[in-house]
């Protein structure tokens, strides 16, 4: 089988295994941290599913081919639709989606062999949209696999998660990630950097090798967050103001950019308690020693804390200038 994810080995075994057996689960819940390869695993499965080749998926058919494509009539995916309210809040997965997917899967597969329901994210269904689809997992239809995709099963009911067959997905190591880069021609020190910046987000890593222009959003994000700072109060209200209008234009940029500031504060940190080998921002050694010897220990790590937060509120439709305020009302300033 050519499943081709990288640092995955244990989930793909146990994939490989389910479907030699002829014992695929009839739901599956892919849980793991963010771009490390859940949405792609799903898919895999869907062509393992479908695929017209001995060794499944081959990836090569004309059968993994639309599936890749996102073309096949078997295999559907539901996501957040996005939209906004007065306060701009985010919308989640709702139940007139799962209503759809129960229309849809009770028909026979029409092009291919099993139908395939990917959500992703799964823990953005609503409380109306969960209880639909637990109704579905309890009188699954023949002839269909769902395959939920979550970074916070907890927000899962119980009762959903206990129908599932749970493969977790872990970061995989850095060497991983920056072995893949150098096999598809990124230069040593880039692919070292990429890594490094990563995390062992294999699925940024590539999209960035790919796109410069997203390291060039990088070096802003970089610039805003070490202006911190030097803020003085009416400039982060300001601020915060800016990108609570950015936020409802366009969420998971605003989420990037405070993922952006919690990778550099994380590192000040680190190179606040002497680790610099921890280090992600490896290209900006200088200047995370000078804003190192600029603010405390403690400083750093609540505000690390508290853009952890402020994201995880973000997501769940939390008042995003509110959010924002109190966010950088809390930035740590510069030490005389």
């Amino acid at each position: 089988m050519s499943w081709g994810l990288i640092g995955q080995e244990r989930a793909q075994a146990a994939l490989e295994r389910g479907l030699a057996d002829g014992r695929a689960a009839h739901a599956y819940l892919f849980v793991g941290p963010e771009r490390v390869g859940k949405r792609t695993l799903a898919l895999k499965l869907a062509q393992a599913l479908n695929c017209e080749d001995d060794e499944r998926p081959c990836g090569e058919c004309s059968t993994c081919r639309r599936i890749a494509g996102g073309i096949h009539a078997d295999v559907q995916t539901v996501t957040v639709e996005e939209a906004e309210d007065d306060e701009g809040m985010r919308k989640g997965i709702h139940v007139s989606q799962i209503r759809e997917i129960e229309r849809v899967t009770a028909l026979k597969p029409f092009e291919g062999l099993t139908r395939v329901v990917i959500i992703d994210p799964a823990e953005e269904m609503n409380a109306a949209a969960q209880n639909a689809f637990l109704k579905t997992l309890e009188e699954p239809p023949p002839q269909v696999v769902f395959v939920l995709v979550a970074v916070d099963e907890s927000r899962l009911l119980p009762t959903i998660r206990s129908r599932c067959r749970r493969l977790e997905l872990r970061l995989p190591s850095l060497a991983d990630v920056e072995a893949a880069l150098l096999e598809r021609g990124v230069e040593g020190e880039r692919a070292r950097l990429l890594a490094r910046l990563s995390r062992g987000r294999v699925g940024w890593a590539l999209e960035v090798a790919d796109d410069a222009s997203l390291l060039e959003r990088r070096e802003e994000s970089l610039a805003q967050a070490r202006a911190l700072g030097s803020m003085g109060v009416a400039e982060r209200l300001a601020l915060a103001e800016r990108l609570a209008g950015g936020f409802r234009r366009d969420p998971e940029g605003l989420l990037a950019e405070l993922g952006a500031w919690r990778g550099w504060w994380r590192d000040v940190l680190l190179v606040r308690s002497g680790s610099e080998d921890g280090v992600a921002n490896i290209d900006r050694l200088p200047e995370l020693r000078e804003e190192a010897s600029r603010c405390s220990r403690e400083g750093a790590a609540a505000f690390v804390r508290a853009l952890g937060d402020a994201g995880r509120q973000l997501r769940e439709n939390a008042q995003p200038r509110l959010v924002l305020e109190t966010l950088l009302l809390g930035a740590p300033a510069a030490e005389a």
